[in-house]
């Protein structure tokens, strides 16, 4: 519980106000209580003077004060309250006591008769007495006032203001404490109403009644659930479109397998097996590509790059095309000039994978796809370039850019993509900080891909020639 209050940002401001209340509360006990000590004895002192100075003022001069006799006087009206906290005495000549009170001791309240304020014990109780004398010395007034009466006087009026501070500052602290429950009140009613949310309900939260203090924060949360929105929209975008180019494949591969399992001739069976196995190498491809999106787009890990020479990487990928492209009698050309790049090898290898089997797939019988990489000025800087041509039917120019979109393909394109390797292509070239272009392919025709790698910062440049033709495959 205390560890919870501690974290509280109401508690912790509570516990701050109440800490600041308790100090100013015991700041205000010491000046009241310093100032009514002094305040109430400089008053009771000051009545004491103005007694004593009325008592030596009222009596006679020029006479011989004689010592008084008999009882005193009686008051008319017994019920009035007879003060006997107060008492005087009036001496001549320092042992004469001429007046006195009735209740005032017979010997002097000071003796030794010297003009001022003094605390004194009489009759084992505390006195503060006050005495004066008139010029010639010969007369001396002690006026006196219990000690106990001062000090309860002192009491009640220090515990009457203890206590209206204590009202007060007691007031504060609700006040207080009203306010901060009164300005988070909007953020309680926030977290009830994302508590009464349904499950994946990404709309933003209110931010009008919110305090500007608190404003930045909510807008910050709105923001995340703004993109993980976009992500779960992509999310379900992606496995519909997943689900819908899966359909295709596997449709074949059961259309094929009965289509082997009613044959009548082992020539039938081979060639429905023939069929079965290229659609599912297709398939095989096609879950590969949709994996690698996947990752992708997961952001799973951000490149590892490292220093690759990006021909040597052309070159081991061709190698695995070698085959392919015999059976479909097509030609891999090179053109390689060593380039060195900062990337992801294994992504590298997805891109030149995905562009060359994008351009074998378009290329008839018997034409060519080149691969290129060198250095190519591009804006004034010095780039390394990497360039996949060929001779096929090509792109029309208004579609050149779409076909780097998700399961976009050109109508009446006689291809059989999934559309999802040059989006494979974007999204790698775009984690590198590559550019693509794309253009003509070879001798005026067909379709080019180039991509173009910034300079490594600690690489000089190469040189500037396309390099030397290649051919590892031919037609069969």
């Amino acid at each position: 519980m205390k560890c919870r209050f501690v974290r509280s940002l109401k508690g912790r401001v509570l516990a701050v106000l109440g800490a600041t209340i308790l100090l100013c509360w015991a700041g205000a006990l010491t000046v009241l209580v310093v100032y009514t000590l002094r305040g109430q004895s400089s008053h009771w002192d000051s009545k004491l003077q103005a007694i004593g100075t009325k008592i030596l003022m009222s009596i006679p001069s020029g006479r011989h004060l004689k010592p008084s006799f008999g009882h005193s006087l009686q008051l008319r009206d017994d019920s009035i309250p007879r003060d006997v906290n107060l008492t005087f005495q009036v001496w001549t000549e320092r042992k004469n006591l001429i007046v006195r009170a009735p209740d005032s001791p017979p010997t002097p309240l000071l003796p030794a008769f010297n003009d001022g304020f003094t605390s004194a014990t009489i009759g084992g109780e505390r006195w503060r007495v006050f005495a004066v004398s008139d010029s010639t010395g010969e007369v001396s007034v002690q006026v006196a006032m219990r000690h106990s009466v001062i000090d309860e006087e002192i009491r009640h009026k220090t515990f009457g203001a203890l206590g209206f501070v204590t009202a007060l500052l007691g007031v504060a602290g609700l006040l207080m404490w009203f306010a901060m429950g009164k300005s988070l009140q909007p953020l309680t009613a926030i977290q009830a109403a994302v508590r009464r949310r349904r499950k994946f309900d990404l709309t933003p939260l209110p931010v009008a009644q919110l305090p500007s203090e608190i404003r930045p924060l909510v807008e910050s949360f709105n923001h995340l659930l703004d993109q993980l929105d976009q992500a779960m929209q992509g999310e379900r975008r992606f496995i519909g479109d997943a689900a819908h180019e899966l359909r295709t494949p596997l449709s074949a591969l059961q259309a094929q397998a009965q289509v082997a399992l009613r044959a009548t001739t082992l020539e039938g069976k081979d060639a429905a097996l023939v069929k079965l196995l290229a659609v599912a190498e297709r398939s095989t491809r096609l879950s590969d590509q949709l994996l690698d999106l996947a990752r992708m787009d997961a952001g799973v890990h951000a490149p590892q790059k490292n220093a690759a020479d990006l021909s040597e990487l052309i070159m081991h990928v061709s190698q695995e095309f070698d085959m392919q492209a015999q059976q479909q009698r097509r030609s891999i050309i090179l053109a390689l000039t060593p380039c060195p790049i900062e990337c992801d090898v294994d992504e590298i290898g997805i891109l030149l994978r995905n562009l060359l089997d994008n351009a074998l797939r378009y290329t008839p019988e018997g034409g060519r796809v080149k691969i290129s990489c060198a250095y190519r000025e591009e804006g004034g800087q010095r780039r390394v370039c990497l360039e996949v041509a060929d001779d096929g039917p090509g792109v029309p120019e208004a579609e050149q850019q779409a076909i780097f979109r998700r399961f976009h393909r050109i109508a009446g394109n006689g291809g059989r993509g999934s559309g999802i390797g040059l989006s494979l292509v974007a999204g790698i070239a775009q984690l590198h900080e590559a550019a693509i272009q794309t253009g003509a392919g070879l001798d005026g025709r067909g379709f080019s891909v180039r991509v173009l790698f910034p300079m490594p910062a600690a690489t000089g440049a190469g040189p500037a020639s396309d390099g030397q033709d290649v051919t590892p495959a031919q037609p069969a």
